[in-house]
């Protein structure tokens, strides 16, 4: 079952995070103009050291390269236990991302979601963003 601050969020993102009505502390918020020039990617959820099952919905707001936002899960030994892309903002502005992160562990343990943009600049400029959340793999 969803935590309500996880289907609060989902709610934010599915009324259009990037436009005007945007929720306190949504990440796609922009009434101090943060976000209007910057490159990034922010995942609002799950929170770090949350427990998920195969499947947990990942959210969050980019603005980036190409709108491509790559995410990677990680087992408690390195190991990729999935990986993918999807796509948020681009170059003409910011937005919402969502996805869903299916695995298999055989037991319960640590693992890390990466959430990033790869660099397109090679090397040049600032790094590229880049999320890195702790959390509990559910078998």
């Amino acid at each position: 079952m969803k935590s309500p601050k996880l289907a609060l969020a989902g709610l934010m993102i599915a009324g259009g995070c990037a436009s005007q009505g945007t929720q306190p502390g949504d990440a796609c918020d922009n009434a101090d103009g943060a976000l209007s020039n910057a490159a990034f990617v922010i995942a609002t959820a799950p929170d770090a050291g949350e427990r998920v099952q195969s499947g947990f919905e990942v959210t969050g707001c980019s603005r980036n390269f190409e709108s491509t936002v790559v995410w990677r899960l990680l087992a408690r030994d390195g190991a990729v236990l999935n990986q993918g892309t999807t796509t948020g903002g681009g170059v003409d502005g910011f937005g919402p991302f969502a996805f869903s992160v299916p695995f298999a562990v055989p037991e319960r343990q640590i693992g890390h979601l990466e959430v990033f943009e790869e660099d397109a600049s090679d090397g040049e400029g600032f790094p590229p963003a880049r999320n890195v959340l702790p959390l509990v793999l559910m078998p």
